[in-house]
């Protein structure tokens, strides 16, 4: 009897430790108020940038309105909004300046990182940085470009973009 109880002991405490959900930090994004902390997202959000970045590199822009929302908002690094059909009408201008000059532009991706701040509610936020780096024939620039998504359901819902320059010395 002794060895039962010392089991069931044993086993409750495992599962207790077991489900309890770690989350860190604090954010104001709510639009209640409410203060959240940040869970571990899903890898199935982090696929859905890995797709974004696939099809921005192959240039298969129409393929995009498979993971964006219909009402989609990107925020570029100058504050400006755009919906989707602009942000792939600004990629198809670019395309073509950079072919017509003979330049580049392009973009790596070095991390992606899903947090969520109410697991039972859905939606993801997925920070994805990039090294992103441009030449011509007189000019290199490099810059460092952090993009965060908020995806709902596999849909990309926001994009907001962040730059910081690199200076070479």
């Amino acid at each position: 009897m002794k060895n039962l109880i010392y089991i069931l002991g044993i086993t409750t405490l495992f599962f207790s430790c077991e489900n309890q959900e770690r989350s860190v930090g604090f954010t104001n994004w709510s639009d209640d108020g409410t203060q959240y902390k940040f869970h571990l997202g899903t890898e199935a959000s982090v696929d859905i940038v890995k797709s974004f970045d696939k099809m921005i590199v192959g240039k298969n822009y129409d393929e995009l309105r498979s993971i964006f929302s219909d009402t989609a908002v990107l925020t570029f690094q100058n504050g400006y909004d755009s919906s989707l059909q602009d942000f792939i009408n600004m990629n198809l201008g670019r395309d073509s300046t950079l072919l017509a000059t003979n330049a580049t532009l392009k973009w790596d991706l070095q991390r992606a990182f899903s947090v969520d701040l109410d697991p039972k509610s859905g939606g993801e936020h997925v920070c994805a940085s990039y090294l992103a780096k441009y030449q011509d024939k007189e000019q290199t620039n490099s810059f460092n470009a952090d993009l965060w998504f908020y995806i709902i359901d596999g849909k990309i819902i926001t994009v907001n973009q962040y730059n910081q320059d690199i200076i070479d010395e």
